[in-house]
């Protein structure tokens, strides 16, 4: 469990919740090195079907080098906006720094690279407002003319999940101002799975985590290549052995960590299997090392596929988990990231 208190996360002049009345929301938003698109994320915000008096804009920069903060700040005149700087940290951090200085009773996270649709904050108050504590988000849209790689992961791994999740993520999740503080906030000791970390605590509080796709942004960041994708997982992959080790027996991501690490050891038993075959050997072990390489994607595509009855998914729906098996294997292999 992450070290942050609810001390440490609340504003200095109260803890106590703010009522939903004239500030109900306040968006939080991480950024660093974001002038690329910071300023359609912003000009998608107001363009919001709620009242502009009712939710503020709080931007969190990493210490940016580009235009970032001079893109946001030109959006002072159409919303309540306020910039923040905080460098050299995880993103958990600047999304508690953006928490403790909020001033609404409800906090939204967005990421700098996703667009909310209009009704996005009308939908997620009222979610807020009848379904009661816990987590509310969606999993991402997919961003106009997306690649096969896009496309297809989209579909069988983000637009089917809907209703109570293991976690939603952060670049699309809503709390009730009381609950973040309750469960903590994000653990800032972790770069990456700092979503799931933070619903998993949420789940063990006694809140629900749902997913509402209605309530989905586009991500303009989805993976468009099998290399984007590579490297986007392998990044995703930094410490979710780090938070599974926090609760084996209690964590919903053993069947990722379980891949990774099949994957890595399917990848030894080949290469050193080579080797040792070349002193004479067993022959049959990079045959095995194969065998357990390309097992696993084949059988989630296979039935995945199946399914859906969409054939002509399976080979590029197996590239993928084939890709997401490697990245997330090579994320193992960096020390660092397991403690």
């Amino acid at each position: 469990m992450s070290a942050l208190g609810q001390t440490s996360l609340a504003p200095a002049e109260s803890q106590a919740s703010v009522s939903l009345g004239a500030l109900a929301v306040s968006v939080i938003i991480p950024a660093l090195n974001e002038a690329k698109v910071i300023g359609r994320c912003l000009e998608s915000i107001t363009h919001l079907d709620f009242p502009r008096h009712r939710f503020e804009v709080i931007v969190v920069d990493n210490g940016s080098t580009d235009a970032t903060i001079a893109i946001a700040e030109s959006f002072r005149d159409q919303i309540t906006l306020r910039t923040l700087r905080k460098t050299g940290v995880h993103i958990s951090a600047l999304r508690n720094l953006g928490a403790r200085e909020a001033r609404g009773a409800i906090l939204a996270f967005l990421d700098a690279d996703c667009l909310a649709p209009r009704g996005w904050l009308a939908d997620m108050t009222g979610l807020m407002s009848t379904a009661g504590p816990g987590v509310v988000g969606a999993h991402y849209l997919l961003p106009d003319h997306s690649s096969w790689v896009g496309r297809t992961w989209h579909r069988y791994q983000e637009a089917p999940k809907s209703g109570d999740v293991s976690h939603v993520p952060a670049g699309d999740l809503i709390m009730r101002r009381e609950d973040y503080l309750r469960v903590g906030g994000f653990d800032e000791t972790i770069q990456t799975n700092e979503d799931y970390e933070l619903c998993q605590r949420a789940r063990a509080a006694g809140m629900p985590v749902r997913a509402v796709p209605r309530v989905g942004v586009v991500h303009l960041g989805t993976a468009q290549s099998l290399r984007a994708f590579y490297c986007k997982q392998r990044w995703h992959g930094t410490h979710v052995m780090k938070v599974f080790l926090r609760d084996v027996f209690g964590s919903h991501n053993h069947k990722a960590v379980a891949f990774a690490w099949v994957t890595l050891l399917a990848a030894t038993l080949i290469a050193g299997g080579t080797i040792w075959s070349f002193f004479d050997g067993p022959q049959l072990l990079p045959l095995a090392g194969l065998i357990a390489l390309f097992a696993p994607p084949l059988s989630l595509s296979l039935r995945q596929v199946a399914r859906r009855g969409k054939w002509s998914d399976f080979l590029p729906l197996t590239a993928l988990y084939l890709t997401y098996g490697v990245a997330r294997a090579a994320a193992l292999l960096n020390l660092k990231n397991l403690f």
